[in-house]
């Protein structure tokens, strides 16, 4: 664990970066904030646990050790007694959130901070419960609906289904002075959000807030998934150049290559996550704007 700020234990934030090896702006968007926190004499009206994913991908420098971390939350797994590096960051990760939420999930917020490896276009992912959804509402930034759902071995949907707010934020793309920024603002709008502090004792809250909208004005905010490209062997494909998040696709457009042969888009919709690292179970989803929010 990185550390711990506030004295209120009724109400309990758990922030986690670098869940990815790869993904170095997390840990650092952590480092920052928990900085200016202890420097600040406001005090923190909740407990917030800064966690580091997992440890020596993070040294390495890659998305995982043997198998990937946030693609093995499931009670199967944690039971498995497997003895890879990856299973047995899953194990502690897990025990160390067991033991700050006693059981009382509903009391716990998790946010999870993720970068990826296109150019542009960052968003949130809720789990599928109510709490969760105002908070990636809250951020002003697109957020994906049913997407939590499709990756069901995600800390996303693992304490998600057990009734904890969560969400994943996704901030730019890998190891980027942008998508560090963006996490940061993530992690203060939280705090704000959820009362752990006031905007009037950090009155530049407010300036991220609107910054985090104004670049993601662009971008349809309301989404669903509809289609996953899963990747049984990620060594064998190759997404086509030039694809982004949210880059508009067509139904049938070849997106990527894979074996030699040509994948196309089974829908029209909006491009997420297309792969350009050489690690990864998934090789892009197409995500759909939806009309209307949720009553």
């Amino acid at each position: 664990m990185l550390g711990t700020l506030g004295h209120d234990d009724r109400r309990k934030l758990i922030i986690i970066g670098g869940m990815h090896g790869n993904e170095h702006s997390g840990p650092e968007a952590m480092k920052r904030v928990m900085e200016r926190l202890e420097q600040s004499s406001v005090p923190v009206e909740g407990r917030v646990y800064f966690i580091l994913g997992n440890l020596k991908a993070l040294e390495r420098g890659e998305r995982f050790v043997d198998t990937d971390l946030n693609r093995i939350w499931s009670d199967e797994h944690l039971q498995s007694g497997r003895e890879d590096y990856d299973y047995r960051e899953l194990r502690e990760i897990h025990a160390l959130i067991e033991r700050i939420c006693e059981g009382h999930y509903e009391n716990c917020t998790l946010l999870d901070l993720h970068t990826f490896s296109a150019d542009s276009g960052l968003f949130c992912i809720p789990a599928e419960n109510r709490p969760s959804e105002e908070l990636a509402r809250h951020f002003g930034v697109p957020y994906i609906e049913k997407l939590a759902r499709s990756l069901p071995e995600t800390a996303l949907n693992y304490y998600g289904e057990k009734g904890m707010t969560s969400v994943v934020f996704e901030g730019g793309k890998h190891n980027t002075p942008q998508a560090t920024d963006n996490l940061e603002r993530a992690i203060w709008i939280t705090l704000e959000f959820l009362g752990y502090i006031r905007k009037e004792d950090f009155p530049f809250i407010e300036e991220m807030k609107t910054y985090l909208k104004k670049i993601s004005d662009n971008y349809p905010h309301h989404l669903e998934m509809v289609y996953r490209h899963r990747l049984e062997d990620y060594h064998h494909y190759r997404m086509n150049n030039g694809y982004y998040n949210f880059k508009p696709v067509t139904k049938g457009e070849p997106v990527a290559r894979q074996n030699g042969k040509d994948i196309r888009s089974p829908f029209g919709g909006f491009m997420l996550m297309p792969l350009y690292q050489k690690k990864g179970s998934d090789g892009f989803f197409i995500v759909q704007e939806r009309k209307h929010h949720n009553s």
